[in-house]
């Protein structure tokens, strides 16, 4: 980026600003994730870079209600390219038709949906319980 923009931005303050863009307020308290980790399988799969990676691994203490992690920048695909999806499923030992993907963008869900799983489109936490209930699961 030097090269191309010039400047005299370290690698440690390019970090740190690009990292700037994961700071959201908590969607859900963590105490909804640990209800769904009791009775599902929990899997974050996320478009992002090994430095996004690293700051949220670091981060985010809900994590731990999610055993797998699937990262674009791992598997070397971006949602909405249906190996991505494969992944997670893999990762998470179920079929399609077994599993329930949310994401905040239409055509990701529409991508999981394709390939059989139930999608659900993030709009708000009462939509999403709602959703769930519709699917009835257990939060």
């Amino acid at each position: 980026m030097k090269q191309r923009f010039g400047g005299s931005v370290t690698f440690e303050e390019f970090t740190k600003t690009w990292n700037l863009v994961l700071d959201p307020e908590p969607i859900h308290p963590n105490e909804m994730f640990e209800r769904l980790s009791k009775n599902y399988r929990l899997a974050l799969l996320s478009n992002t870079d090994p430095i996004h990676v690293a700051h949220m691994e670091s981060h985010y203490d809900f994590l731990a209600y999610f055993p797998a992690r699937i990262y674009s920048c791992a598997v070397g695909v971006t949602k909405p390219n249906p190996l991505i999806y494969r992944e997670a499923l893999r990762a998470c030992r179920v079929r399609a038709e077994e599993a329930v993907y949310i994401d905040d963008i239409a055509a990701n869900v529409e991508a999981a949906q394709r390939l059989g799983m139930a999608g659900i489109q993030f709009e708000s936490p009462m939509q999403l319980a709602s959703a769930f209930q519709d699917l009835q699961m257990a939060i």
